[in-house]
């Protein structure tokens, strides 16, 4: 039985197949940048992050899914140029989501959890992976943590967007080997609403990739089914006559 991926092992340009690379990591990060960032008190000395991250928790508190437009940047050097992907993003506490990609591939990538699926049109296979593990290193290191514990284990830096006013820009920089070895750097955009709206990440290597979010609406009713596990059809059956 072979053993769930680690988080040290995703990398851009690796294919779904291979260690289940790129998409399942960028679907994790996305989901602790879109739906996750609860966590508990702050130091007696506040810096801006400090303020910024009970600002954020106080409003993620009352925010329960989230629907929205995406635009995806991929740099790559497998790459000869950027590529620029769109589509749409469902989410709901605690970690379900679906995002689906509209152009130039459509395929859709739905997360329960524990789980994570993949499927292309035209193809009638469904890639699944155990992503327990992972969740569990971004519980971790992101959705339990309170600002102290962050800067354990990332060196942070906030300021205001000088290009938005009332935004913010966090950078953060990773101090353990376990994350270095897959991620370089990460950079948030936090909305006046304190709101992640923009999620940059740096791969080991310098392959980045930039996943923003467009025509945010929160607290949004969805649908039964949404994050029903995709099953593939079943083989047809030869019937005597």
């Amino acid at each position: 039985m072979s053993r769930p991926p680690r988080l040290s092992e995703f990398s851009p340009g690796r294919p779904v197949g291979s260690r289940r690379g790129a998409p399942v990591l960028r679907t994790v990060c996305a989901l602790a940048a879109a739906l996750a960032f609860p966590a508990i008190g702050a130091p007696a000395e506040q810096d801006l992050f400090d303020t910024l991250h009970a600002r954020i928790t106080a409003a993620e508190a009352k925010r329960t899914s989230i629907r929205a437009r995406f635009v995806e940047s991929t740099t790559s050097t497998l790459l000869v140029k950027p590529m620029v992907s769109q589509g749409t993003l469902v989410g709901e506490k605690p970690a379900r989501m679906v995002i689906t990609y509209l152009a130039p591939e459509h395929r859709t990538i739905l997360m329960d959890g524990q789980r994570l699926f993949v499927t292309r049109a035209g193809r009638k296979d469904v890639e699944q992976v155990d992503i327990t593990e992972i969740m569990k290193t971004v519980n971790k290191y992101f959705t339990n943590a309170d600002p102290g514990q962050l800067r354990r284990a990332f060196t942070i830096r906030a300021v205001q967007d000088p290009a938005a006013p009332g935004a913010y820009l966090v950078d953060m920089l990773p101090k353990r080997k376990q994350i270095k070895q897959g991620l370089e750097r990460l950079q948030f955009g936090v909305s006046r609403d304190y709101m992640l709206t923009q999620l940059t990440m740096t791969f080991a290597g310098g392959d980045t990739t930039v996943f923003k979010l467009e025509d945010v609406e929160l607290n949004v009713p969805v649908a039964p089914g949404t994050f029903d596990p995709p099953v593939p059809p079943a083989p047809p059956t030869n019937r005597k006559r």
